[in-house]
């Protein structure tokens, strides 16, 4: 969902740069949109702090702890058993494409675990505040000093944020079903301009967003 809550308020500010026709439809209703992005924004910070936050139940260190303590869940034996389940029919195939298939090790772990620690520096210091000081206690008074915490961070940081972990989720998925290397590679296609400007028929949870706003913009901006 935090890509869904980031990509939503993006592809409509990248929306409304695009047309002055649109922008002035978007005007007509300010406090509305302005909730929107609040309650887009507030969403995405506390998603986040489950994720990175070491003591919710939901924390992303406590996936790769039960990866590391168990790692016969991706052994060959276990892939030969999900890709049989899964309708591999031909007991050959399945022999070969398991044999070529990347089998989880202490250097994967290690290499995620890296990872996941230089994007938690980010949570810590740009996301962490807001969530604890202002959204989940309210320790944080006054304009100014709430202006104060979310000037820490970035637009930016939490839509880099949200890349990194809809890719690991894909790096574990393929790793899981497919047997293939975990790799965490920025790509361009996770630019809301370019899911916006060139819709696909991909199906990620920030490219269905993305899509969704594209056709709400339309309907907005032709008044249908």
């Amino acid at each position: 969902m935090i890509a869904s809550y980031v990509y939503a308020e993006m592809a409509i500010h990248h929306a409304a740069s695009k047309s002055k026709g649109l922008l002035r439809a978007l005007n007509r209703t300010p406090t509305f949109w302005r909730t929107c992005y609040a309650s887009f924004q507030s969403s995405a910070y506390v998603a986040l702090g489950r994720v990175f936050d070491l003591k919710s139940p939901y924390n992303i260190e406590a996936l790769i702890a039960s990866m590391e303590h168990d790692m016969s869940v991706f052994s060959r034996d276990a892939l030969a058993a999900r890709k049989a389940a899964g309708g591999f029919a031909d007991p050959t195939h399945l022999q070969n494409y398991v044999a070529n298939a990347h089998i989880l090790n202490l250097s994967d772990i290690r290499r995620i675990r890296r990872a996941v620690a230089r994007r938690r520096l980010v949570y810590d210091r740009a996301i962490m505040p807001v969530r604890h000081q202002y959204l989940a206690h309210r320790q944080a008074h006054g304009h100014e000093h709430v202006q104060s915490l979310y000037s820490k961070g970035k637009v930016r940081e939490m839509w880099q944020l949200s890349c990194f972990l809809y890719q690991l989720h894909q790096a574990l998925w393929n790793l899981y079903n497919n047997g293939r290397k975990p790799e965490l590679r920025f790509r361009v296609r996770f630019s809301p301009k370019v899911i916006y400007d060139h819709p696909g028929n991909n199906s990620g949870p920030h490219e269905r967003i993305v899509r969704d706003v594209r056709i709400l913009m339309g309907i907005i901006e032709s008044g249908a």
